[in-house]
């Protein structure tokens, strides 16, 4: 199974708050109500929450901006993808739902990739993810003059691990990285729809309990200048966001 990463910049006309209430109220509705016709088998949120980690996260390492949020559909292959674009079905209503994107999403600012999932750890057994949870997005743009495959594996081999060393300092329960795959597609897609040059993967990283972290310790500052140093090893930090969001499950029938 594969992931389709759309990561959203809002119209510069909504506030976040418009933004979210149109994408979760009015344009979920229409992606779960044609679910079987467009083949996704898994439909995710993650919205851009209001939080002075954005902050801290974001100018250490010399990021961009947050995004309004993150949107993550499960299918079966990139080719079982296309092949839904051929079907009628889908013909036909695409244009609603490619109109309705239009009134709170600025595709001119947004990136679409496809990705391959890799759990490094999870420890809700331990640490449920629970409705207060929260999730760090952190979308990934390989450093200038590495190959895709360079950047990925020194993501997996090298920073994953030490990543998962850190996990009981800074408090996170699961972390996965998607990979992006098909590179010609991607471009091909974004040329088409008129987005930014895709992106080379994702991190996700849950927090089950943020209150955990809302006081930073010695052991905690260590942890995530470690790991922001690792990071540029492999990352264009300029070209690259990270911001934590709040996840909304759209339906879920992957098992």
């Amino acid at each position: 199974m594969i992931k389709l990463v759309y990561a959203l910049k809002r119209r510069d006309d909504m506030t976040q708050e418009e933004f979210s209430h149109h994408w979760l109220n009015v344009h979920a509705p229409l992606i779960a109500n044609n679910r079987e016709i467009i083949r996704a088998k898994k439909y995710v949120q993650s919205h851009l929450i209001d939080t002075p980690a954005n902050e801290a996260l974001r100018a250490p390492r010399g990021m961009l901006p947050p995004l309004a949020g993150v949107a993550e559909l499960w299918y079966d292959s990139v080719e079982d993808f296309q092949a839904a674009g051929q079907d009628p079905r889908v013909q036909a209503i695409g244009p609603e739902l490619a109109a309705d994107e239009l009134k709170f999403i600025d595709h001119s600012g947004s990136q679409f990739f496809f990705t391959e999932e890799h759990e490094i750890f999870d420890h809700s057994d331990k640490t449920p993810i629970g409705p207060d949870a929260i999730k760090c997005a952190y979308l990934l743009k390989r450093k200038d003059g590495m190959t895709p495959e360079e950047c990925h594996t020194t993501w997996l081999h090298d920073h994953g691990p030490l990543v998962k060393s850190f996990s009981p300092v800074v408090h996170s329960t699961k972390y996965v990285q998607s990979h992006a795959i098909a590179y010609d597609v991607n471009h091909a897609i974004a040329a088409a729809r008129g987005f930014v040059e895709p992106l080379d993967g994702l991190t996700e990283v849950w927090i089950a309990n943020p209150a955990a972290r809302a006081e930073p310790t010695d052991e905690s500052r260590h942890a995530g200048e470690a790991m922001a140093e690792d990071e540029r090893r492999f990352v264009q930090m300029d070209q690259s966001r990270c911001f934590m969001t709040k996840e909304h499950v759209i339906f879920d029938h992957t098992s």
